[in-house]
């Protein structure tokens, strides 16, 4: 906006005369006026620089340049397939040795167990396109031997509350997930374990249900229905008579968010036609401030699965406490038991006498087992103690440092070491650094 002079002029000259009457003589009002005069000329100089405006037009042209190249790149970006498209994953650069083979062994994984198998992980996950919200997932395991697919399901809304599931779905008891990334929803703070998870639970199911939410999220529940470990209705893994059929099932849990610390879980799966089995677990976790503190119960049966042809009975608890002593070391111990005493042991995946585990038969220091003398059959189990003490060290947002010491206990002598001695006890240590992207 530009004033006109004039209005300055006058109202300057309005001024005039009360300056004027305090002038001494008339040269000191010529100074007044020279005064007002230069004021006059430098406040004409900042209104004139106000209202010039700028020329915004080169501006807003390249402004509208950038805005339909971005449009055009999310456009081509939903046309390949790439639109909601997130990719996330871990890689483990470990070692680990074993009293008992007296191996010292380096490698990459995603943690290992019993079975030493390492790989790595990478995920993909898709939100629709079209706003519908159908996610899918797709989780591989790169160098598995056994399985590449970890998980490959969808999940389709119906409304905000129910969704229905459906694909290969990773098995949902305890407390304790796969990898060793320490994510909520994927992996656990220690490097290897728990016997519950190991020994005594399903590990894939393949199927369609549907999960539930209450209360804004206060209660979950979800249910499938479908194979459970098809792999092992295989007649090379079980001796089954309807080794040809797969075991259909169901599979279910439950979750009870009680406040922003505490939950409560409770989960189960049970199959007929092939593998006759029933499993049920509770598990709970509470976590605050430096504290953690988790927790599990798991009973299950298996029918025809013990070492001496009967059915399989276990039960098992784990406990897991973690304390901060700084907010990126966490010291963790956790301690398992597993009962497997009945019909000569047997668990889900340690049945008809394996023992390759600790389990099996309780042998004495001989290798001898306790033998009903009507059938030859061996009748008392061998119980497990797992007790495992670790750090975590968070040194970067992506990157930890883990280290773990573990110790296997039977109740009876039921491992054997390299040179083929008859042992109680196995003693295996491990450290890891492990990238999570």
């Amino acid at each position: 906006m530009r004033f006109p002079k004039k209005l300055i002029v006058v109202a300057l000259a309005a001024a005039l005369p009360c300056m004027g009457a305090h002038a001494q003589s008339t040269a000191d009002l010529k100074k007044e006026i020279e005064v007002l005069r230069a004021q006059l000329q430098v406040l004409t100089q900042k209104i004139e620089a106000i209202s010039v405006q700028p020329d915004m037009t080169a501006l807003t042209q390249q402004v509208n340049r950038l805005e339909q190249k971005q449009d055009l790149a999310a456009d081509d970006k939903d046309k390949s397939g790439f639109g909601g498209l997130k990719v996330s994953g871990t890689i483990e650069a470990s070692y680990r040795s074993d009293d008992l083979g007296k191996d010292h062994v380096f490698g990459a994984g995603s943690g290992y167990t019993d079975s030493g198998a390492g790989v790595g992980m990478i995920q993909f996950t898709k939100e629709s396109q079209d706003g519908e919200g159908i996610d899918w997932t797709l989780r591989l395991l790169p160098g598995s031997t056994s399985y590449a697919v970890h998980e490959a399901s969808l999940s389709i809304p119906i409304n905000k509350e129910n969704r229905i599931i459906a694909g290969l779905i990773p098995d949902f008891q305890g407390y304790e997930y796969s990898f060793p990334n320490a994510n909520p929803t994927l992996g656990n703070q220690l490097i290897s374990h728990n016997a519950l998870y190991d020994l005594a639970g399903a590990s894939f199911y393949s199927g369609l249900g549907m999960s539930h939410t209450f209360k804004n999220g206060m209660y979950a529940f979800k249910w499938l229905v479908g194979n459970i470990d098809p792999g092992s209705d295989d007649p090379a893994v079980t001796a089954a008579a309807n080794s040809t059929k797969k075991s259909v099932g169901v599979a279910f849990r439950g979750d009870w968010f009680i406040d922003e610390y505490t939950s409560v879980g409770l989960s189960g799966a049970a199959a007929a036609s092939n593998r006759n089995f029933s499993i049920m677990a509770i598990d709970g976790g509470y976590s605050r401030g430096n504290w953690q503190f988790n927790g599990q119960l798991t009973a299950g049966t298996m029918r025809a699965a013990a070492a001496n042809g009967l059915d399989a009975n276990w039960t098992g608890v784990s406990g897991l406490v973690g304390y901060k002593v700084v907010p990126r070391l966490q010291l963790l111990a956790r301690l398992d038991y597993m009962d497997n005493r009945s019909n000569g042991g047997g668990t889900y995946v340690d049945f008809q006498g394996g023992g390759g585990y600790g389990l099996g038969p309780e042998k004495d220091s001989l290798g001898n087992t306790e033998m009903d003398p009507n059938t030859g059959l061996a009748t008392t189990g061998a119980n497990l103690t797992r007790l495992t003490l670790g750090t975590n060290y968070q040194i970067n947002a992506n990157t930890q440092w883990k280290t773990e010491i573990r110790l296997d206990q039977s109740s009876g002598y039921n491992f054997t070491d390299a040179d083929g001695n008859l042992t109680k006890t196995r003693t295996s240590f491990g450290t890891a650094f492990v990238l999570s992207f």
